[in-house]
This record gives structure tokens, sequence and C-alpha cells, in this order.
């Protein structure tokens, strides 16, 4: 090489053929770098979807954008492009849509939906030739089918739901146990028609799973308007506080419980609430052969330590029993493995909380009890919970909350009747749950609400559980885990407010609303005049300007001096429609 530095040499024919071979090649290579982390083109729509759950893996900074785009508070860009299958690095992250697949369709209408869904909307059908002989899906035409069977019940959730509250003995082989039994967990959940059929026994289930070999199952789940989750036992505790389910389910799940002292039994022991049931419905619970036998038999001896009792056995489930008490961990010998969690450890702390393989005791009040103190279902929805009182908010400020809510809705909805047609909205999302009265005003309506609680106000969200609904933690200057195209209606109260606060971007939180948000889909802001103002610059740019009104809102026990609730409506579009524009 100092050779062809110092020295000129002429060139030759074999020369010029390296040279340009060698230039060609580096020109590809860079090429393919870039355009795999940039170029808008690199696959076709229709395929960039079920791949990448979480389009952008956080939400950047003001300072950050400002400094790299020199965009002000106050300047608009002129259009926002679109990026199929991701979105860029954060030095160009400010404006990214993700468009639907090609030829989406408008989600057909629950109850409809829970047993079928169009093809096109997510166009992803391995499950089906996968698990063809589970009954989970079936590909019919344009649209594909779910029979409501799975991998432990291919005749069908329904029926293997009756089993188990026979199982259980409760009256009229209704699982729900007079109310009693109101919120589930179910893990590895698939196309969540556990979940489905639940729903018809007065139970919502957060269903669970990652996004693993089988892909797009949450994607599929949220498409036919099941309550569900991306989400995976791993080292971080799940984004739900103690005491939150009265019954996790595990069929066929393909998690190892033993793994790490058994760090992810102890994560279900920590969300069940007292006497809380485990069904466990896998070749671990019944088979004869040596290698089942031995799990089977490990798992045996870890619930015992963990003082837990088989409640159920029949065929290939057994259903475990959560003692109702600290009584049994105070009687065990000094030693025993799992420990008791040390005094200092906060059961409810979760967002980026590492699992411990400890055993989370009850309070004193819990203990003594020997119950959560919750009442049946549907009373509990507006029954002030016990533990109210852990966060400061006395019984009677619990009820101004919940009517408070209640007009408010009856409010949202006068705004939204000339355009919302029935079963229209079926996910609904509210950004900044704070004690569940948005959803609980809801309860009339065939929705369900996945209510996030934002991590400043994380103590909260026991109550959303003890309410008898279902939610998660998140902290809003992130992307939010979940599939593009997912809910139907979202309501963000203060939450643009509150992302200020934090220092955190506008933009962002706008574009990953839009990103959850179906197309014909709804957005209820409420917040203050100047945010509102800002962000009704941004409708058109987000394709939010099929319909839109703006109010004052009637002061209330929760309203600010200063508050507008802004309504907008999600266009259904296209790419070629934005490139023909």
């Amino acid at each position: 090489m100092k050779h062809f530095r110092t020295e000129r040499v002429r060139p030759t024919p074999k020369l010029f053929t390296y040279v340009l071979v060698g230039f060609i090649a580096l020109l590809g290579l860079t090429c393919l770098y870039y355009g795999s982390s940039f170029a808008p083109g690199s696959r076709k729509s229709d395929e960039f979807d079920g791949s990448n759950h979480r389009v952008r893996t956080g939400i950047g900074s003001v300072r950050n954008r400002d400094s790299v785009l020199a965009v002000s508070r106050f300047e608009v860009p002129k259009s926002v492009p679109h990026y199929e299958h991701h979105c860029p690095p954060p030095e160009r992250r400010f404006n990214c849509l993700v468009p639907p697949p090609v030829g989406y369709k408008i989600p057909l209408r629950w109850p409809v939906s829970r047993d079928e869904v169009w093809k096109a909307n997510i166009p992803h059908t391995h499950l089906a030739q996968e698990k063809s002989d589970q009954n989970w899906m079936v590909v019919n035409g344009d649209k594909i089918n779910f029979p409501g069977g799975g991998t432990h019940f291919h005749n069908g959730a329904d029926k293997y739901i009756v089993s188990l509250a026979q199982m259980l003995k409760f009256p009229g082989d209704k699982l729900n146990n007079g109310g009693s039994i109101r919120n589930v967990l179910d893990v590895g959940c698939g196309v969540a028609s556990f979940g489905a059929y639940l729903l018809s026994h007065d139970i919502i289930a957060m269903s669970l799973a990652p996004n693993d070999v089988h892909q797009n199952q949450i994607q599929f789940a949220l498409e036919r308007g099941i309550p569900s989750t991306l989400g995976v036992l791993g080292t971080k505790r799940l984004p739900y506080p103690s005491r939150s389910f009265e019954l996790a389910h595990c069929s066929r799940c393909r998690i190892d419980w033993l793994q790490r002292d058994g760090i992810l039994l102890l994560e279900l022991d920590r969300l069940l609430r007292p006497g809380g049931y485990f069904v466990y419905s896998s070749p671990e619970a019944y088979a004869h052969d040596p290698e089942n036998r031995k799990i089977g038999n490990a798992m045996h001896d870890l619930f015992k330590r963990m003082c837990w009792k088989v409640v159920a056995k029949r065929d290939q489930s057994v259903i475990w029993g959560k003692p109702i008490s600290n009584s049994c961990y105070l009687k065990r010998d000094p030693g025993v493995l799992p420990p008791l969690c040390p005094s200092g450890d906060d059961p409810d702390a979760t967002w980026n909380v590492s699992m411990k393989a400890c055993i989370s005791p009850y309070s004193v009040r819990m203990h003594k009890e020997r119950w959560s103190g919750l009442v049946p279902w549907p009373r509990r929805l507006t029954a002030p919970p016990p533990r109210l009182e852990e966060i400061g908010v006395t019984p009677e400020q619990f009820r101004e909350d919940t009517e408070t809510w209640r007009l408010r809705v009856i409010e949202y909805w006068k705004l939204l009747k000339p355009m919302v047609q029935k079963n229209s909205i079926r996910n609904v999302m509210d950004m900044s749950s704070n004690l569940g009265g948005f959803a609980a005003a809801l309860n009339d309506k065939d929705v369900w609400v996945m209510n996030v609680m934002p991590v400043q106000s994380s103590p909260r969200m026991k109550i959303i559980y003890d309410r008898g609904l279902i939610g998660a933690t998140h902290d809003w200057c992130e992307a939010f885990d979940t599939y593009p195209r997912t809910f139907d209606l979202i309501h963000a109260w203060n939450t643009f407010t509150e992302t200020q606060a934090r220092g955190c971007s506008f933009e962002d939180l706008l574009i990953e609303m839009d990103r959850i948000l179906r197309p014909e889909g709804f957005v209820i802001i409420r917040d203050t005049t100047d945010n509102i103002s800002y962000i009704k610059k941004y409708l058109t740019l987000l394709k939010w300007d099929k319909w839109s009104t703006e109010t004052t809102p009637k002061g209330d026990f929760l309203s600010t001096k200063d508050e507008r609730v802004l309504i907008a409506r999600k266009k259904l579009w296209s790419v070629p429609t934005i490139s023909a524009s």
C-alpha cells in the first residue's frame, strides 16, 4: 500500500478491475448498512407490521429534539414522512408515522371480532399452520377464524372453563364464584381464547405473552378485542402491583418455573391475592415419564416450602392454592428457602424493578383479616377498597372521584354521539388513569380499558386492580409495549402537562399515540389551553382531521382553572395516498 501512495503507477486493466470491484463492494456494504437503518422502502408495507411490535425503542427528550433538528416548540413541520417496519435512530426520530398494511380494513366489531378478523389487518398466517391441530385459528378466505381452542383445550375454552369451576366445586359451575374471582392473569396466553371466553363469566383476564416464536399472537388477541398485552416473565417484575389477581393460569405456557430458585413462581406469588389459585395444565402436572415426574416432584417441593397446597387435580390439570395469611410462613424452620422478603422491600414497586427470589408477606391488615377485603364484583367497582389508605385517599374522595368521572364520560359521549356507531369502540386506553374513574364510568358500555398509570403515580395502580379493572404502569417518555393500531379510543387527561414537566417531547408522544390508535379511532385530550392549542396544529399532519371538536368542560372536583377538551378522529390512510398527494 505504501508503494501506491508514494509512486505514480501506470494503471493496468487488471489493476483497474480490482479497484472497481473493491469500490463496488464497499459501496454495496455502505448501502446495506444505511439502508437497513434508514431506508423507508426496505420492506413492503404488509410485511413490516408484525415483526416489530414496539416501533420505537424510546421517546426522545425535547432538548435532544431541538438540538438535532433545530425545531422550536412553536414550529410545525410541513409534512410527517412515513417509515415502514421501523423508525430511524434517535437523531432522526422526530417524525414517523406507521402506515397500515396493504388492504387494511376497519376491524370487525365486537362481539363478532372475538371469532373472526380480517386477514389483511394482520397478514401473518403461520400460526394457523403451526397450530392447525389445536384449533387456535383457521384461515378462511379473507378472514381468520378463531374456533376457541388452545394447546391444552382443543375442544374449546368454554368447556375448559366450566371444568375448572367443577374442579373447584364452585356453585353452578361458574368460575367467577359469585363475583369473588374477577381478575385473572393468563401467562403464555397464545391468541387469548381463554381470556375471551372468561368475559362472559364476568371475569377479566390480563392475557400475557411475549413476542416469541409465535410472534403475532398478542396482535391477533388485540385485533379480536380481547384484553391482552405483550410481556414476559424474565428478570424484571411484571408492571402490576402486589395482590392484583385471584387466579393465575398457565396452560402449556412453556415456562421453566424452577429456574433461579423458583423466582418466576415467586413473582406469581407476589401478584396473587390471599387464597388465590394457580391453574397449571402442563405435562409436568400429569405425565408419568421419569423426566416430567422429576420436574413435577421438584415443583411440589417448592410449592410446599412456599406454603401452597393442592386444591384440586384432574386429568391434565392441577390447581394450587395460596395461603390466606402469614401464619404458615412464620411456622417454617429457620433457613428454609425461599426466604421472606425483607421489610424494606416494596411489593408494589414494579417499574424497572428486578424480580426477587423471596416471598412477599401480607400486610398486617391482610394477615389479620385473612383475605383481601374486597367485596364481590360488580360491587367492588364502586366500593372504596381497603388499600385506599395506603395512598392517602379517603373513601369520600374516592366516591367523589367516581361520580366526577361518571359525569365527565356522559359529557364526552354527548360530544362523540354524532360520530360513534354501536360497538364501533371496543379497545380503550386511559393514559393517566388515577383511581380508575374513567374506566369505571364506561362499565355500562361493551368496552375494556387498559388503565395506564404513569410511573410518578404508580402507587395508585393497586386501586385499579382492587376495583376489578386491569392496567399497567408505564413511563410515557418511552414507547408503550404494544403493536400498531390496537386501540379504538385513547383518553389523555393532563398527560401532556405531566410529560412536559418531565422534559419529554410532545411530538414524540403524539406520534406514539398515533402508532397505537386504529384508523377511524378517537383521541380525547383534556389539558391546558396552551397545550390543546399546540396539539391542534398537528391534527392534519397526524391524519387526525377526519373530525374534531373542542370545548371548555364544566368545572368539577378535579378541574383546574385552565382546562380544555379536544376530541379528534383519525383517518384511514395508506402509503399510495400520501405518495400521490
